[in-house]
């Protein structure tokens, strides 16, 4: 038997489950330091919002000759990721034709450097060049090495655009074509 990954669409009852994973990573990230309320409200609403593309990603025991019916995932994720219709002007703007913005990308950090960030991030582009978008773009933390490495790994490449966020951390904006 091996382990193995799965991502699926998430279903409205996830959601819960999805936040308390995103809250977790983000503060394994940050070393212990607590999110603020407002970020855990936020990041829920957008997971709810019909607009949006969650995908979560489980482990599943696979055996080794794939004999019987499709393993069921587990119910505990090990990764979110969310996509949606980009906007003009960092969101507060008219949609942008063709545009994916990608955010809340998180894996339990008992999972980091096992590729599970990576299989999320292939499975919303495919999704998401399926649907016609043509482009993706995301921010992440300056700081944050680990998705900057996976980000530039994937094809995505800084615009050039930055800008600090409510804690005073600086982001970098990445975008790549879908085509």
């Amino acid at each position: 038997m091996s382990e193995r990954v799965v991502v699926r669409k998430a279903e409205v009852g996830d959601v819960a489950a999805a936040v308390e994973l995103w809250t977790l990573s983000h503060v394994a990230r940050r070393n212990g330091r607590p999110l603020p309320d407002a970020h855990v409200v936020l990041a829920r609403q957008r997971m709810a919002s019909p607009d949006s593309l969650l995908l979560l990603a489980h482990t599943s025991e696979d055996d080794d000759h794939d004999v019987g019916p499709e393993p069921t995932p587990s119910p505990a994720p090990i990764g979110t990721i969310l996509a949606v219709q980009g906007l003009d002007q960092d969101g507060a703007g008219p949609p942008v034709p063709g545009l994916l913005h990608i955010s809340l990308l998180s894996v339990a950090p008992d999972r980091w450097g096992r590729h599970v960030g990576r299989r999320l991030v292939e499975a919303v582009l495919t999704r998401g060049a399926a649907d016609g978008f043509d482009e993706a773009q995301l921010w992440t933390h300056a700081d944050n090495l680990r998705a900057n490495r996976l980000y530039k790994a994937m094809g995505f490449r800084r615009s050039g655009r930055v800008r600090v966020d409510d804690w005073g951390e600086l982001l970098v904006h990445y975008r790549r074509p879908l085509t």
